[in-house]
């Protein structure tokens, strides 16, 4: 359900792009202005945008949340968005679904409508969802939180 909803809502805001990903991914990291609450949306939210899942900027063009999974081996769907759903900060897999392993960074892309991201913890616990736009390829990083 979740799935059509953020589609409709992407083509009836703006549409999915039809760049191409190198371009989404070179322009993305500008989209994130001062003023722009992100959140880490996902299965461990109810796919809401919660005041305690908003993403911190630590330094430039670098994000992180903790958050904790209650069930080890459970598949949690993520993505990094908006309260609205807006295509441009809409952080998803750059390609098809990726799955994320602890301390691997994974590549993400903004006007990602419906990939998402996964990542299955072997331990329940506390852990710290990363976006970094540092670099030419944004990536989302999971590690454990300290």
């Amino acid at each position: 359900m979740w799935r059509f909803v953020s589609l409709a809502m992407c083509i009836t805001i703006a549409g999915c792009s039809s760049q191409s990903t190198q371009q989404q991914t070179s322009t993305s990291k500008d989209l994130i202005t001062s003023n722009t609450a992100l959140y880490l949306r996902g299965d461990m939210t109810n796919w809401e945008a919660r005041a305690e899942y908003r993403v911190q900027q630590v330094s430039s063009r670098l994000y992180t949340v903790k958050a904790d999974l209650s069930e080890a081996g459970k598949t949690y769907h993520f993505k990094f968005a908006d309260a609205q759903w807006l295509p441009a900060v809409n952080y998803g897999a750059a390609i098809d679904d990726a799955t994320l392993t602890l301390d691997s960074p994974a590549p993400i892309r903004a006007y990602s409508c419906l990939d998402e991201l996964t990542f299955t913890p072997e331990q329940a616990g506390r852990y710290e969802f990363v976006l970094d736009l540092r670099g030419r390829k944004p990536v989302a990083i999971v590690k454990l939180a300290q």
